[in-house]
């Protein structure tokens, strides 16, 4: 666990479900001790694993102590506030939120949608002295780790620029002098620009945190404020208000952009962000500039978000918002450098395996053939090759593999079967036998161990054509009771029978003892089952995590079993 990254583990809340990994979209995730832990070095910090993991184990930095450390210093701090902010913090007016904030320890609120700003005015001067060709945008800053980590050849098509609450921060130290700035915002990646070379950002919090941070303070917005006339500072800012929604960025260097522009397109989504990566349109007549955000929708939808409002409605607040600004144009006078290359975090090369590797993995795993791939993606991984390569890389393990797990739970407990010195059997609501040892087609007679010899555990077969003691297993599924302990007269010879409902008028298993094949005790049976509720079971439970089925039923039956021979011997009886 490593608290200093912008997401980590923690790993004694880790449920090894691999749901994270099935969610990741560049399965920078190992699963290791049974707990799936981030490599970093391939992270792109879109906060996917945060917001899918059901146990909480995947969580982001909380940085609300340093926030509050650095509100006790001498140094001035000012806020930064991502355009976002009226989708998250709608429950107070803007003079409420920023009086709020300044009770807090922030001396000034600025608006991050001045930097956008900025941003927007250097872009459109930029572009049109470009070459042909296509330009990439750097505002998201999950983006620019998935380029540089895994579309490196790509790196030198993004913009160089900073992003915009980088440049904001810059403007504001131009504007005020030596001060502390705080960025909040709903993305889990601005934390990374910490790391940033020339990174101009004291600390990134989310806006879960910083809505942490006004709860902690006890003070109460809609209370506090006795005045509308408290404004962001040092102005208003106007289509810079945009960028959180997608195509806002496009809108701000060309208003009105249309949909059908062949200079300006946008999309959002990792998967379709990925996808226009892949395979990246060519553009030798012209210039084409493409704002790509990761999260779907765009920042609204980000991880760090306080809302679970559908992206329509946080989108038509947005524009709302952008479409209530002063008419009055204000002139940007900074002459700072904002300018930033993106070569400087290191490309993810995979190792390319030869075939017989892989396939030698494959079937240690079960995959002998190509129809055994299933490619189910239970392990987290779209296929089973893909699967294969994790374990290569050391990221997975086999234990992931659904189908691989029941079928070691399934052989696991039919050799543990096999072994009892017991007959055993289960039958199912049909009086269809499910399972059986060879033991039990033994007591039956020959020709029913012919019958076991061509199909083993005797699938499909009828109870009523194995024993002439079928009655009991009937009675048992029409009643639902229990238990039924019965000593049966059989080819001349005493059975001791006992059988037991594992699911009421669906299911029952019985054990059957002849005594003339001398006496077990007890304790040996005991310790027989308890064999198979530890080592089936721990299979078996993960495989019902995987599959959403609940294995407790087959340990409650199998201690049932256990229960009546820990006492003790039932006196012969019947019982309905």
């Amino acid at each position: 666990m490593n608290k200093l990254e912008a997401i980590y583990t923690e790993e004694t809340n880790c449920q090894d479900c691999y749901k994270c990994i099935r969610h990741c979209p560049v399965k920078a995730i190992k699963i290791e001790n049974h707990s799936a832990s981030i490599i970093h070095s391939q992270c792109i910090f879109c906060g996917k694993c945060v917001s899918v993991c059901p146990s909480g184990a995947k969580k982001l930095r909380n940085d609300v102590q340093t926030a509050k450390f650095l509100l006790k210093q001498s140094k001035p701090v000012i806020l930064s506030l991502a355009p976002s902010y009226p989708v998250d913090f709608d429950k107070y007016t803007k003079a409420q939120l920023i009086n709020v904030l300044k009770q807090l320890g922030f001396a000034r609120i600025s608006e991050t949608a001045i930097g956008a700003e900025i941003l927007s005015a250097s872009l459109s001067n930029w572009l049109p002295q470009q070459k042909p060709g296509v330009y990439l945008s750097s505002c998201c800053p999950s983006l620019v780790h998935l380029i540089q980590k895994y579309y490196p050849d790509l790196s030198a098509k993004i913009t160089p620029f900073k992003s915009p609450a980088q440049v904001h921060a810059a403007y504001l130290r131009e504007l005020y002098g030596d001060v502390c700035v705080i960025f909040a915002g709903p993305c889990i990646a601005k934390k990374t620009e910490l790391s940033y070379p020339d990174n101009n950002i004291n600390l990134a919090l989310s806006f879960q945190e910083l809505d942490e941070l006004i709860q902690e303070s006890g003070l109460q917005p809609e209370l506090t404020n006795k005045t509308n006339h408290e404004s962001f500072e040092p102005f208003e800012a106007q289509n810079g208000r945009a960028y959180p929604v997608d195509g806002g960025m496009l809108n701000s260097m060309k208003p009105n952009v249309a949909g059908m522009d062949a200079s300006f397109m946008s999309f959002s989504g990792i998967e379709n962000v990925k996808s226009i990566l892949s395979n990246l349109p060519e553009k030798n007549n012209g210039r084409l500039f493409l704002e790509l955000m990761t999260c779907t929708g765009g920042c609204i939808n980000g991880p760090g978000r306080t809302n679970d409002k559908s992206i329509a409605k946080n989108r038509l607040q947005i524009i709302e918002h952008s479409e209530d600004v002063n008419p009055d144009i204000y002139q940007l006078d900074f002459n700072g450098d904002i300018q930033q290359k993106y070569n400087f975090l290191k490309a993810v090369n995979g190792t390319n395996y030869p075939e017989r590797l892989i396939i030698k993995t494959l079937n240690d795993i079960g995959k002998n053939i190509e129809l055994d791939e299933l490619n189910c993606g239970g392990c987290g991984y779209y296929t089973c090759r893909q699967f294969a390569k994790a374990i290569l890389d050391e990221k997975a393990e086999p234990q992931m593999c659904v189908s691989y797990m029941r079928r070691m739970a399934q052989n696991k407990a039919s050799i543990l079967l096999q072994k009892m010195p017991y007959g055993f059997v289960i039958v199912d609501e049909e009086l269809k036998i499910t399972e059986a040892n060879r033991l039990f087609a033994s007591i039956c007679g020959p020709d029913v161990v012919l019958a076991y010899d061509a199909k083993p555990g005797l699938e499909g077969a009828n109870i009523s054509k194995v024993t002439t003691f079928s009655r009991l297993f009937q009675n048992l599924l029409e009643s639902g009771n229990d238990r039924i302990e019965k000593q049966i007269q059989f080819d001349n010879t005493v059975l001791h029978v006992s059988v037991f409902t594992i699911q009421k008028h669906k299911k029952v298993c019985a054990i059957v003892q002849n005594p003339d094949t001398g006496t077990i005790s007890r304790d040996h049976l005991i310790e027989q089952m308890q064999q198979l509720i530890q080592e089936n079971m721990q299979t078996a439970q993960k495989v019902a995590g995987l599959l959403g089925e609940n294995a407790s039923k087959t340990e409650c039956a199998i201690n049932k079993i256990i229960d009546s021979y820990s006492g003790e011997r039932y006196e012969d009886k019947y019982v309905y």
